[in-house]
């Protein structure tokens, strides 16, 4: 059966889906242009060695491959630390501002055992050099155009910190495995396994009631600042607020805030995010559409102190959503056909190349039957049932309309659809 062609996890995109997939691409590619960021390439593969040596992604959801020369390689799980690479090897000071964009797809063994997805197609862009609450501003306020830019009005933007957690986790006496599996059990928003795993540690009860109060932070902005304020355990905790705080003042001002909810109980499994991280969701979407937050120690790695913010667009996740809610554009670009009879054959090849400079898509065919009964076996397949019909003869030039050749002195540039 031909099911047993299909690779479970990975997606085939038929010409329709290109054709609006390629249309998203386009509207984001231009509103990135829009805002100074320049669009970049990264490779598919990577070292399996920079993602294994501090856990940023676990080993077993990698693709590994050896080359031939005996180097251990992954299939890129993340375009983040690429793109982080990139900077660092081609720009050494770091204080200089970069702007970068990308489109790729990447791949990994997702860790929900219910989600087979295996392959991801990305849109994003990351901003180095700055650690000003304009930067942050400015990538949310980008999350939230690049939905605006394709006909979404529903959006929501929930706002977190990864230092407020580990800041608090830091009053703790906890291992590593430990304090991973809390992080993982407030992101979960568990609340009586969080309070079992806390007894069972026997942590400081004052702390353990503020950790139980993680996962339910969350809320309209001004609301949740004060019950953060009230939370903070350390000057760190307390500068988290502040920074948040700066964020959100920015969005204010730009006339944004209003997408955004605060919620301080959930992550990222990219470890590398070192403050702010958020989400975007649209409408009663279940997963968020874009994934993003700043980066600040990442660089390091490769040898540049670097401070960065970005984020991804899930680009299949965004067109899924669309399909469903009636945004996309399914009408195809109009192109003609051309069936011609091998003594018109001259003719009909001038008259698709003069077409073709015009800048309209030609198709052209050669019958040895009449050309309506090859126009009429055309356009009972998928891909012609929206073009126009044109045969040359000895006879001349014919446009097939209403199910018959009609005699035309020369063919209509600016029609748009077949009949009309």
């Amino acid at each position: 059966m031909l099911t047993n062609y299909t690779i479970e996890g990975f997606e085939n995109i038929q010409y329709q889906g290109f054709r609006s997939l390629a249309a998203i691409e386009a509207r984001l590619k231009k509103l990135y242009q829009s805002y100074g960021y320049h669009q970049i390439s990264i490779p598919t593969f990577e070292s399996f060695d920079q993602f294994i040596t501090d856990n940023t992604i676990p080993g077993d959801e990698l693709f590994k491959f050896i080359s031939r020369k005996g180097k251990v390689l992954a299939l890129k799980p993340d375009a983040t630390l690429s793109v982080a690479r990139m900077a660092a090897i081609n720009h050494h000071d770091p204080g200089e501002i970069i702007k970068f964009f990308y489109q790729t797809n990447i791949y990994r063994h997702f860790a929900a055992p219910s989600d087979v997805k295996k392959e991801i197609t990305q849109m994003g862009v990351e901003f180095f050099g700055d650690t000003a609450p304009e930067c942050d501003g400015e990538i949310i306020a980008l999350a939230i155009e690049s939905l605006r830019a394709n006909g979404i009005t529903d959006i929501q933007i929930d706002m977190g910190h990864v230092g407020y957690i580990n800041y608090l986790l830091d009053e703790l006496a906890l291992s590593e495995s430990d304090r991973t599996a809390l992080i993982s059990l407030i992101d979960n928003k568990n609340i009586g396994d969080i309070r079992a795993f806390l007894d069972a540690r026997e942590c400081n009860p004052t702390i353990a009631e503020i950790v139980l109060q993680l996962p339910r932070l969350y809320g309209k902005p001004k609301e949740t600042f004060e019950r953060m304020r009230t939370l903070c355990m350390n000057d760190k905790m307390r500068a988290v607020v502040a920074d948040l705080q700066a964020i959100y003042r920015h969005l204010e001002a730009v006339g944004l805030a209003d997408a955004v909810t605060f919620d301080l109980g959930f992550t990222s499994a990219m470890h590398y995010y070192s403050d702010l991280v958020f989400k975007a969701y649209v409408g009663g979407w279940g997963a968020p559409i874009i994934d993003g937050g700043r980066y600040d120690t990442l660089s390091r790695k490769f040898g540049i102190d670097r401070p960065a913010c970005g984020f991804a667009v899930d680009l299949l996740g965004l067109m899924d959503y669309m399909d469903q809610h009636g945004l996309l554009d399914d009408a195809p670009e109009p192109h003609r056909v051309i069936v011609y009879t091998e003594r018109a054959k001259p003719r009909a090849f001038a008259l698709a190349a003069d077409l073709r400079r015009q800048g309209l898509p030609v198709e052209i065919f050669c019958t040895a039957e009449l050309p309506e009964h090859a126009i009429v076996a055309l356009r009972s397949q998928p891909l012609y049932r929206d073009s126009y019909f044109y045969a040359i003869t000895a006879d001349g030039l014919f446009q097939f309309k209403n199910n018959q050749l009609m005699p035309i002195k020369a063919i209509n540039a600016a029609k748009t659809r077949q009949g009309e």
